[in-house]
């Protein structure tokens, strides 16, 4: 048996040139504040190993022997506890005992582990989540979009990050083969559109599956929960428990290692789930699903954690619907009813999106693995090149938290099915049981919806109807007037039909006389 330990090979990786300088330039996120966050004693004296603060998986120190010996000091420690710049380089080393070190070997990570009996290190490498060769060369390459070396996946390879920070299954062809809804199309869609504006507290924010994957559970969740607000013109704001669903729908899912989206949303339907707040997610720090804290047949079952609720209310929804993989429709479907679930194929570039409209960068020449990803769309627009180019985009949400993207959502080409965003859509409508009162407010607020909607189509219909009437108003005075003007030619043409039948009338006596006398 070894030990094992992640490390930084100082002075080079094996047979690969190596240079500080492309991970020593972090993002604003890891410089801080960190000491400062301790409630208590943000700088302590001495060595003190319960000094600490958490980061990037491990932990930083605060006391003073941290900057003596260990170097294991949080980034903020010289400013905050010494009153003196950060030294430039940061201290890096193995030296310390006192936790792991978690950190990026230029393009390789270094899993190595210590040997008994023996001075040496067996060593791997695997391919990086974050490559400082392939975020130079989007930032400097004719793209539109930012990649951005995120702290918070350093110490990840590729395989971690497919692993632990997505979680959406392939599709099975059962479901992709489900048969579309189509949308009319009557309605002039607008250049822009986002969910955020037109239901501006309506639309739940971002939230962050950490390490688990379990995409699947958060976009089936926070789908259900914008389409019940929605539905309810606000009156329902509840945000659905990820946990719930991720704990305790176990059949045919595989909890923090992926989980299908037919059989989330076939547990949604069927069992429901209770809110965030009664079931609070936690698998994001442990990797592990848990065990189901809400039992399915006890109808007295309590929150996990310990809030008044009613005991029997589930949040459900409807069977999903797909919408035709058609940019207008699926414009349409968000416009009308609000966010859609979409799943696309993600990319190793993806991990690295900053800003901008995304668009695989294809950079890396290994064969990029068919993984799969499940997220929001709530909106669309355009934008305009340097270069003069229009590029359409659709705004997602994703759930990697605010520090990743714009805020935590990303734009991504539109009208082009960027890896097969616009290939699976889908949409729903939510429903409750357990509680009478909720349920009211659901059926109320779908019926105010829809007669909203009917009155702003009848509106529509007159409007165009009584266009076209004034227009037929219009004609018919300009005939008038010309009559007026014709009157006693109209007369004349009258007296001369008339004396034409006259002459006909008399033409045919004739003819009957002329018979008779013969």
């Amino acid at each position: 048996m070894g030990s094992t330990l992640n490390i930084l090979v100082i002075l080079g990786c094996i047979l690969v040139p190596f240079s500080f300088s492309n991970f020593l330039e972090w993002g604003p996120d890891l410089e801080g504040p960190w000491c400062a966050t301790r409630p208590i004693e943000q700088c302590c004296p001495g060595r003190d190993d319960e000094c600490t603060v958490p980061i990037l998986g491990t932990k930083c120190y605060c006391d003073i022997f941290c900057n003596e010996t260990a170097e294991d000091c949080c980034p903020d420690f010289w400013n905050l506890c010494l009153g003196v710049t950060r030294p430039t380089p940061w201290p890096l080393t193995t030296t310390t005992s006192r936790v792991p070190i978690n950190i990026l070997c230029n393009v390789y990570w270094f899993k190595c582990t210590k040997l008994h009996f023996s001075s040496h290190w067996e060593c791997s490498n695997d391919d990086c989540l974050l490559e400082a060769d392939h975020i130079t060369q989007i930032n400097n390459g004719p793209y539109s979009w930012v990649a951005s070396n995120y702290s918070d996946f350093w110490g990840l390879t590729l395989e971690d990050g497919v692993k632990y920070r997505l979680g959406t299954f392939p599709l099975g062809s059962n479901v992709v083969q489900m048969t579309p809804l189509r949308v009319k199309l009557t309605d002039v869609l607008p250049e822009s559109f986002d969910a955020r504006t037109k239901w501006p507290s309506y639309i739940k924010p971002i939230r962050d599956q950490g390490n688990c994957g379990a995409s699947w559970a958060f976009s089936t969740t926070a789908v259900a929960s914008d389409r019940l607000a929605i539905e309810s013109l606000g009156e329902i704001k509840d945000e659905l428990s990820a946990q719930h669903m991720l704990s305790c729908n176990v059949r045919k899912q595989k909890g923090c290692e992926g989980g299908n989206l037919d059989r989330a949303w076939w547990f949604l339907r069927k069992t429901g789930v209770v809110t965030e707040e009664c079931y609070p997610y936690e698998s994001g720090d442990t990797t592990d699903k848990g065990d189901c804290l809400v039992s399915r047949r006890k109808s007295n079952t309590t929150c996990p954690s310990r809030i008044l609720y009613k005991e029997k209310r589930r949040y459900k929804a409807t069977p999903p619907y797909r919408i035709a993989p058609k940019e207008r429709e699926i414009m349409k479907e968000i416009m009308d009813n609000g966010p859609v679930q979409a799943t696309f194929m993600v990319k190793s570039d993806f991990f690295m999106y900053k800003n901008g409209v995304y668009r695989y960068s294809n950079i890396s020449f290994d064969e990029e693995p068919a993984v799969y990803h499940s997220v929001r769309i709530i909106g669309w627009g355009v934008e305009r090149t340097i270069y003069g180019d229009i590029l359409k985009y659709w705004i997602c949400a994703n759930s990697w938290g605010t520090q990743w993207g714009e805020n935590g959502y990303f734009r991504i080409i539109r009208g082009r099915d960027e890896c097969e965003i616009e290939s699976y859509i889908v949409g729903v409508w939510g429903q409750i049981s357990g509680d009478a009162s909720l349920r009211t407010l659901l059926t109320r607020g779908r019926r105010r919806r829809l007669f909203a909607e009917r009155s702003l189509r009848n509106l529509r219909v007159n409007s165009m109807a009584k266009g076209r009437k004034s227009r037929s108003r219009q004609v018919g005075r300009k005939k008038v007037k010309r009559g007026r003007k014709s009157r006693e030619e109209r007369r004349r043409l009258r007296q001369e039909h008339r004396n034409k039948r006259k002459l006909r009338r008399q033409s045919r006596k004739q003819d009957s006389d002329s018979q008779n006398t013969v």
